[in-house]
Formats: structure tokens, sequence, C-alpha cells
């Protein structure tokens, strides 16, 4: 009732009083008639009523101008610069970032790699499927510096179980933020400890929302970007192939989503018109949906050191 005082007339607040509805809430979602029934007020007093709770209620308007003065998100490097480039700078701390493709299309590659190059920050990396790739991390941090060891600035935790991973975002990794300064944050795969043929579909969105906004919360609190690697699965609609796994309920909670897919034979032909000797597979790494992004896609091959931009 004392916020009313400040803006309301005292006849208005009077009738409100003894009507029983003091809240702004209350008084904004009762229906007219109703409100005229409770409160004898006429109809251009309820419409004033209404309209003066709005605006006192209503979150402050921002204009371009000073949406551009804001301080923009840090930019996570991934050490490739096709791919720095394609998402101008690296991934956005304080958002999700979705990256799906099929088995061996280079995702982990991409999370490894990205977690190296958060050095000298700590980065976390939650393996929900494989053993933790040891051996390749060690090769491709190796050719990072001969110095540093990276490889002592990642965190990694090994479940295969939804409510391990509920329990672990929300009990222990706030935890290690507190200790820790965390640039990235790379849950590998996000589809994983939900995949059962006997899954409730309710209860696996309900899972993943609060999974999502405790991460979200988090990232933006603590400055870290987080990078959930996802599956596919067949599409039998449209021309694509493959789509991400977890349907629409995990879709509207991502901020970015990146498509990557391994390129057709012509690839070697690819790399030798550019100059690079190379019998890898060209991988190609497209832009699906962003905020602040263009949907264009870049390419790069995976060597023994790393990602490499062609």
């Amino acid at each position: 009732m004392d916020i009313l005082q400040s803006f309301l007339p005292l006849r208005m607040i009077e009738k409100i009083e003894k009507a029983g509805i003091g809240t702004p809430l209350k008084l904004l979602t009762l229906s007219v008639l109703d409100l005229k029934k409770l409160t004898n007020l006429t109809a251009d007093d309820i419409a004033y009523l209404k309209d003066a709770i709005s605006n006192y209620c209503k979150p402050p308007c921002i204009t371009c101008d000073k949406l551009m003065k804001l301080p923009k998100f840090n930019k996570i490097p991934t050490g490739c610069k096709n791919i720095d480039s394609l998402l101008h700078g690296g991934f956005a701390a304080g958002t999700i970032t979705e990256l799906y493709g099929e088995s061996g299309s280079g995702k982990t590659q991409i999370g490894i790699t990205t977690a190296l190059n958060s050095w000298p920050n700590k980065s976390v990396y939650i393996c929900t499927e494989d053993i933790f790739p040891v051996k390749r991390l060690k090769q491709m941090a190796d050719s990072l510096s001969a110095v540093n060891d990276h490889c002592k600035h990642i965190f990694v935790e090994h479940l295969t179980e939804p409510h391990e991973l509920c329990s672990c975002i929300k009990v222990r990794l706030p935890r290690l933020l507190e200790q820790n300064e965390v640039s990235t944050l790379i849950i590998d795969s996000i589809a994983a400890p939900f995949r059962c043929e006997s899954t409730n579909y309710m209860k696996r969105a309900e899972d993943l929302r609060e999974i999502a906004i405790m991460l979200l919360t988090m990232a933006q609190k603590y400055n870290f970007a987080i990078i959930c690697i996802n599956q596919v699965t067949a599409s039998f609609e449209g021309a694509l192939n493959v789509l991400p796994s977890l349907g629409l309920a995990w879709s509207n909670l991502v901020t970015y989503r990146l498509w990557l897919q391994k390129q057709s034979d012509t690839s070697n032909s690819t790399l030798f018109q550019k100059g690079v000797q190379s019998n890898n597979t060209v991988r190609e790494l497209s832009v699906v949906f962003a905020p602040d992004l263009p949907n264009s896609s870049t390419h790069f091959i995976i060597t023994s050191e790393g990602l490499k931009s062609i």
C-alpha cells in the first residue's frame, strides 16, 4: 500500500484499502467489472488506476545509442583464426553456445582447444559419454607451449546420469567458481544423460530448463562461456539430414547454435587449391542462429597440433 500512495490519489487509496486489494499485482489482474464491484470506482478511475500502476511497474526503456555503450560480453578464443573470426572473437561469456554435429565431426576437438586457450584462467570440462581424452589434450597442449602447463588449469568431471549432472551444477560447480577464475565450461555432451528409451519428456524438459537457468545465472555472475556439445537425430522433413537432439525445449534455452559437419570427398582438392598439403578432412562450422552474428560458415582442418585454418 505504501507504494501505491506515492502515485495514486488519496480517494482511490481509501477505496482500494477498504476493498482489501492493496497490491499492484491484484489491481492489474482483476477485471474492470470486478474492480467496479469491489471499489465502486468509475470506469475512468479504473482506467487511470491501471495505467498508473503499469507505468510504475514496467521495466525502464533503453534506446539503441545507450545499448551500444554498454559493456560487451568477453569472448573466449578457440585458437583457430577462422573460427574466432566467424564468432567475432570467440565464444561469448555469459551465454550458452550449443555445438552440434554427427559423431566424428570434431566437436570434442573444439571443446578441448577452447579449454586450452582459456589459459591462464581455468576451464571446467564435464564428460557425460566417453572418458576424457587425456592423451589428445597433452598432445595439443605441448604444441601450444613448452613452458606453461595448460593442463593444470582444466578441471575434469565425469558423470552419466541426469541427477548427477544437476547435482554437479547445483552444488560442486558454485564452490569451484568461488575459489577459481573460470573462463569456460564445456559439457560433452548435454544429450547423453537424457538419452533413454523410457524417457519422460516432460521431466526431461523440466530438468533441462533447470540446468540452463542455473548455468546462465552462474555464467553471467562469474563471466564465463558455456559450450554444450550436442548429438544429432535424423530429420525426415526439409532439406537437412540431421537435427540437434533434445528438441524444441532445449532449443529455446540456448543463445547460440553452431553446426559442425565434415565436408565431402572433394575437400582434398579444396585443400590443394589453397596450397595446403594434407589428407585431413575439411570441417565446416556454421552459425545456425545467434543474437549478434550473421548466418555464415567457415572451414578448418584438425591436425595433431589442434585446429588449423585453411
